[in-house]
Parts: structure tokens; C-alpha cells; sequence
């Protein structure tokens, strides 16, 4: 595991208190020695975006991925790379953006866990052999740090993995089509098995404490990380520092990371099909938007052929011009106007209409009533003015 350098220090009598609770097989945040502390899973809007805390412990993971041309060793596989980086606002030793050189070790330590066991197969990431392949880059950026960074890390970057979705391609020749979200279906990755990672504290006296808090870890002799897969297999065993294991100790902590796996794979599993639920939900209710836009606009292509047909009858049967004239309604039954029977849907064509499509049709009849008066009103006043003019030469 690896120990940050912040700027937090802890007094000798917070130290002496860890080892003489310990001694009472006790622990300070009063859990067992292979309890793990709270994992909380959260995603963003965009896939692959992740926001994983365990404990006070927090990061966030987001993926990126675009085609670039492969590597020339290796023609047929694309990249999977890790990117670590430490906030501000995890600890003011890092406003200075310096990049700590212990998250260099995490770093190999993931490459071993995902790309050395085969957990994400590289070969699928393939376009075009020696010309074209997938490149996914996870970018975990450490917000909060109590400790078990490896633990944390570790998981946010599988369930990036998990919640990430690339985008689907069309390959004709030497050309590649990448297609978006909204032409078609985002394809999730070839992930062949699931690899958890355990942290394990070795204290003084042989005793082993799983997921280590920062105050923990101050006063451990050594940290050993163990990657254990769904199918119980060992992948990758790291030990960094520290006094040496006995090989019965090694053992213990196995036994007790491949119970931890089902659990934290369940709340990662869980986590991953509850947002793929709210995201249908917010994609229907989209859709059911869209539809009601939809019947807006057929109601207003309705209106349009009735305002035709409308005009139609009018040439056919002149209005009156003696007198003020009466408003008459523009209703299809009124017997003054001659619809056409293609200008009205049938009740089988007829789309169904909200009461937000129907106010706007209601609205729509009106103003082209109006408009249409005030275009008659106008010709009235014009024939009137050509009469007095007429009146006033003869005279």
C-alpha cells in the first residue's frame, strides 16, 4: 500500500493508543480486523464517470477514449493506460500540483491488476490491425485520503471500467465510421474477469488489519495487497516495505480478501444496473417530451389544411361587403365553408393530442380568423375611399 506524505501528523499518544487498543483486539473506528470500512458508489452523467469513497477516503474516475494508430511490437492490441492525480482539496501540501512520486507505485500496481491478469482483453480493442485500435486512458483523481489508497484506487478504476461504454464503429475497407450515441447503441468493454483488490495493515505483534486508515498506517510495520477474482483466483500479490510475512499470514490474508470480494463486487454490480435503470427512465421520459412535440407539430399541419380549405370556400362564395360583417366561426361544421374531406383526418390517422396540443390548435383558428378580417376590413376602406373620390369628381 501506499502512505502519502500530507500534512497530517499524529502525536505519539495517538500512536500508543492504536497499539494498546489493538492489544483489547479492538480497533479505533471500533471495526473488526477484516471488517472494511463504507463503500459508497455514485456515477455522473457522462460513462465511465465515478465517484467511489471508502471510508473518507474519496476519488473520482472518468474515461476517455479515442482511435490512434498501435503500437509496432504490438499491431493487433490497444491501450489501456492509468492516469493518477492528487486535488488540492485532498491536502494543502498539494497546491502546488506537484505530482507525488508514491502514486507512481500505484500506478504500476494497477497495470499488473488489469492489463498482466488479462481482466480487460486489449485484443478487443482492435479496429484495424496495424492501422487502427482503441485507446481508453482512466483518469483517478484523489479528492480525500484517510488512508488504503491502492483499495480506493483500485476500484474506481474497475468500475469505470464497468460503467464505460465506447463507441460503436462500422468498418468498410480501411475506412472506420465512428457512430454516436444518438445514431447507435454505445458497445460496453471485453472484460474477461473481475479483480478485487485487499489492502492488509501487518502491526506489531503479527496482527493483520484490513483496509488501514491513514492513523493505522502510521504505525504498521509493513502492507501487503492481495488482487483476488470472482472465481477466487489469485492475480497479483504486492508487498511494499515493511518487516517480513510469514507465509501463514500470507494465507490468512487471502482467505479473508476472497470473502471480501463478493461483498464489494455486489455494491459495485448493484451500483452499475441502478444507474443504468435511472438513466432508461430519464431516456423515456425524454422520448415521451419528444413525442408530445411531435403531436404539436401535426396539429399545426392540421390547422394549416383547414386554413386552406378555409380560403378555398371563401373564393367560391365571396363574402358580403354591404354593411358591418358578421364574425362567423371557423369551426369545419359551419355551413358556410366548404372543407374538403382529405383536409381533416380520419379518426384512425388522428394522432392523440395533450392539452398542451389542443390550447395551441385552439389558439392557432383564432388569429388566422382575425387575420383574415383584417384583410377584408382593409379592402372595405379602400372601396369606400374610391367611392367618395368618385362622388367628389361627379359632384
Amino acid at each position: 500500500m501506499v502512505k502519502l506524505e500530507t500534512s497530517v501528523v499524529f502525536s505519539k499518544n495517538q500512536k500508543d493508543f492504536v497499539g494498546e487498543i489493538l492489544k483489547e483486539n479492538a480497533r479505533v473506528d471500533d471495526r473488526t480486523f477484516t471488517q472494511y470500512r463504507r463503500l459508497v458508489v455514485g456515477f455522473g452523467r457522462a460513462s465511465g464517470q465515478c465517484d467511489v469513497s471508502l471510508g473518507k477516503t474519496r476519488i473520482l474516475g472518468s474515461i476517455r477514449c479515442r482511435a490512434v494508430e498501435p503500437s509496432l511490437y504490438r499491431p493487433k492490441d490497444g491501450f489501456l493506460e492509468f492516469g493518477l492525480g492528487v486535488s488540492p482539496c485532498c491536502d494543502p501540501i498539494f497546491a502546488d500540483k506537484r505530482r507525488p512520486a508514491e502514486l507512481e507505485e500505484t500506478r504500476r500496481l494497477l497495470d499488473r491488476v488489469f492489463k498482466t491478469s488479462k481482466a480487460v482483453d486489449v485484443e478487443s480493442l482492435c479496429l484495424i490491425p496495424g492501422k487502427k485500435v482503441w485507446s481508453i486512458k482512466i483518469d483517478l483523481n484523489i479528492v480525500d485520503y484517510d488512508g488504503n489508497l491502492t483499495d480506493a484506487a483500485a476500484i474506481t478504476a474497475l468500475t469505470s471500467l464497468l460503467h464505460f461504454r465506447r463507441p460503436d464503429v462500422t468498418i468498410r475497407g480501411d475506412n472506420i465510421t465512428i457512430h454516436t450515441a444518438e445514431e447507435r447503441e454505445p458497445v460496453p468493454l471485453n472484460i474477461q474477469h473481475v479483480p478485487i483488490v485487499v489492502t492488509f495493515g501487518i502491526m506489531e505483534g503479527g496482527v493483520i488489519l484490513a483496509d488501514p486508515t491513514l492513523l493505522e498506517s502510521s504505525v504498521s510495520s509493513g502492507e501487503l495487497s492481495v488482487a483476488v477474482n470472482t472465481l477466487k483466483q489469485v492475480c497479483v500479490v504486492n508487498k511494499i516495505g515493511g518487516k517480513a510475512i510469514p507465509p501463514s499470514k500470507i494465507l490468512d490474508c487471502l482467505t479473508v480478501a476472497s470473502h471480501k470480494v463478493d461483498y464489494i463486487v455486489q455494491v459495485i454490480t448493484e451500483a452499475v444496473a441502478a444507474d443504468a435503470v435511472k438513466k432508461k427512465k430519464e431516456g423515456l421520459a425524454q422520448f415521451s417530451w419528444a413525442k408530445d412535440r411531435q403531436s404539436v407539430g401535426e396539429m399545426e399541419n392540421i390547422a394549416k389544411g383547414i386554413e386552406q380549405a378555409i380560403e378555398k370556400g371563401d373564393e367560391e362564395q365571396p363574402a358580403k361587403t354591404s354593411g358591418r360583417r358578421r364574425a362567423r366561426s371557423l369551426s369545419p361544421n359551419d355551413p358556410d365553408i366548404q372543407t374538403p374531406a382529405d383536409a381533416l383526418p380520419s379518426k384512425k390517422q388522428r394522432p392523440v393530442v395533450s392539452l398542451k396540443a389542443e390550447a395551441k390548435l385552439t389558439l392557432l383558428v383564432p388569429d388566422q380568423e382575425r387575420r383574415k378580417e383584417k384583410e377584408e376590413d382593409e379592402a372595405m376602406e379602400e372601396v369606400e375611399e374610391v367611392e367618395e373620390v368618385e362622388e367628389v369628381e361627379e359632384v
